[in-house]
């Protein structure tokens, strides 16, 4: 048995090493069968959404001027991944086996019986009130496959030093809750602006990146997710993203394996990231490629003018991101439904299905296998106790393909 354990270890691992080390194996794979059967034209709609989408590829959106700084009101999610074990959240029988920091594997009993909801991973941000042990508990009372916390207080730059006695305690929670180290994304703080033209500002968020990137490091976490940065109106967009490059190079040399994840942005006044271009030109600048991916905000591209609220627009928001970032980045989600309009350029999160976006879109979204495997996060507003375990619900029962809207439950 132990035999046919490390064979199995071993072919996972040398089929990640051939592909790509940063990327993942269970979302992966279903992305990569997506392409194969879309380009049999097996997925449905999919021929005929690209011949109407591959004129506008190329075209650029003109960035609105704005003299607003960035809202930071929206609270927002973090994940936790990456530890010498790994294996996959599901109450039946599992056998682990321990591999490389970086190549994710799980090794399933044959007669297991799992639901189509496994492959998604979804979640909510939160709390760490009390320990950061206590996010887990908060994560599994909610019925989560994956979850997001801030690593200490988002909002000053000052911060305690991360005691060995939390950091086991959280790992160990982690262990006993059987939590995937592919289902956990940790957030950075809202003060971070490393395409800062403020030489203090950028200096502190340098070195608040290296510190929440050694903090998951200690944690056995191998994602972090945090906003790009903000020209703040008096430098470039072009010298905020080489500014933005370079503190993440800086922060890779000073630590060892963490994923550095950039969020996309809203297009609010002179935040970075609100376009895929954007994106695009720091993983561009990044010199280890395998260390930075991208989390896919609904409420942020809807408001920066992705039209994901229909079924036409939303692929062609997929087809862009394919093939001006690469779905080879795309690292985590966080699910908002948006209370803007389209192209409103805010970033106000509302609860799914209460929005603008729409339950439709959600949907598709739930259906969508290039979103297996990944952590996928609400950060909606807290309306009510439980509304997390609703949503959550409500997310994995958009999946059964014989439902349609009988699967939403009002709230």
């Amino acid at each position: 048995m132990r035999r046919s354990v490390r064979l199995a270890a071993r072919a996972i691992e040398e089929v990640a090493t051939q592909n790509h080390k940063f990327l993942q194996t269970s979302g992966e794979a279903s992305r990569i069968k997506w392409k194969e059967e879309k380009g049999n034209n097996l997925r449905k709609g999919t021929s005929s959404i690209k011949s109407g989408t591959q004129q506008s590829k190329g075209k650029k959106r003109a960035r609105e001027k704005s003299s607003t700084e960035q809202d930071h009101c929206e609270q927002e999610g973090g994940n936790l991944v990456n530890s010498v074990v790994t294996e996959e959240k599901v109450k039946p029988e599992i056998k682990r086996v321990k591999i490389e920091p970086g190549v994710h594997a799980t090794i399933k009993s044959d007669n297991l019986n799992f639901q189509p909801f496994h492959t998604k991973l979804i979640g909510a941000h939160v709390s760490i009130g009390g320990g950061l042990h206590n996010a887990v508990s908060e994560a599994l009372s909610i019925g989560a496959k994956a979850f997001a916390m801030f690593l200490r207080s988002q909002r000053q730059w000052a911060s305690k030093p991360l005691q060995d006695k939390d950091a086991e305690l959280f790992k160990e929670a982690c262990s006993k809750a059987n939590f995937s180290p592919r289902s956990i994304l940790p957030h950075g703080i809202y003060l971070m602006n490393c395409g800062s033209p403020d030489e203090e500002t950028l200096s502190k968020s340098r070195v608040t990146l290296v510190d929440e990137l050694k903090r998951c490091e200690r944690l056995g976490l191998s994602l972090y997710n945090f906003h790009p940065g903000s020209t703040c109106g008096k430098i470039t967009v072009e010298e905020s993203i080489a500014r933005i490059a370079e503190s993440i190079n800086q922060a890779h040399q000073e630590t060892k394996y963490v994923v550095t994840v950039l969020e996309n942005m809203s297009c609010q006044g002179n935040t970075i990231g609100g376009k895929f271009e954007e994106l695009r030109d720091i993983i561009d600048q990044v010199q280890d490629k395998s260390r930075v991916g991208v989390c896919l905000d609904t409420c942020h591209a809807f408001a920066a003018g992705y039209d994901i609220a229909s079924e036409k627009g939303f692929e062609k928001m997929m087809d862009e991101f394919e093939t001006t970032v690469g779905l080879q980045y795309l690292q985590g989600v966080h699910l908002n439904d948006s209370k803007g309009e389209l192209g409103c350029h805010l970033d106000r999160h509302e609860n799914i299905g209460k929005g603008k976006i729409g339950v439709e879109a959600f949907r598709r979204v739930m259906r969508d296998p290039r979103f297996n495997g990944i952590p996928m996060i609400l950060e909606t507003p807290y309306v009510s106790e439980n509304i997390y375990q609703k949503e959550i619900k409500q997310l994995y029962a958009m999946m059964n393909l014989k439902k349609k809207k009988k699967d939403w439950i009002d709230m």
